[in-house]
């Protein structure tokens, strides 16, 4: 398809249209904690229907930096996060595959701290 036409003489070029796209936002709010060796960065999503307020549940995208190339995860399961809170020893298992002693003490103290603040 030529990107010209030729009329009577004169060269006319088509003109590009961008198309209509319609889109939603969808608000956010984050806290986040890095060390030496991790990164934990917790999202929560804000209702569209009820501005002000958040859909209950948190992901956390966790960063293992103790070698190159970094290592990243997302975590969402709540449940999994209130039972690292409550020492589980299934939910400390799974945790302490990702983490050593110092990730889950960090962890677990950035976990409580997103409970004081309502987020979980």
């Amino acid at each position: 398809m030529q990107n010209r036409i030729q009329i009577d003489g004169v060269w006319y070029v088509r003109e590009q249209q961008e198309p209509e796209v319609e889109i939603n936002i969808t608000r956010s709010e984050s806290r986040t904690i890095e060390s030496d060796k991790y990164c934990f960065d917790a999202v929560r999503l804000e209702r569209s229907d009820a501005p002000g307020t958040y859909y209950d549940g948190i992901d956390i995208e966790f960063t293992d930096k103790r070698s190159k190339p970094w290592k990243t995860d997302s975590w969402d399961n709540n449940t999994w996060m209130r039972g690292v809170l409550i020492n589980d020893p299934v939910s400390l298992e799974h945790l302490k595959e990702s983490v050593c002693l110092q990730g889950e003490a960090e962890f677990k103290t950035f976990l409580k701290a997103l409970k004081e603040e309502g987020w979980l």
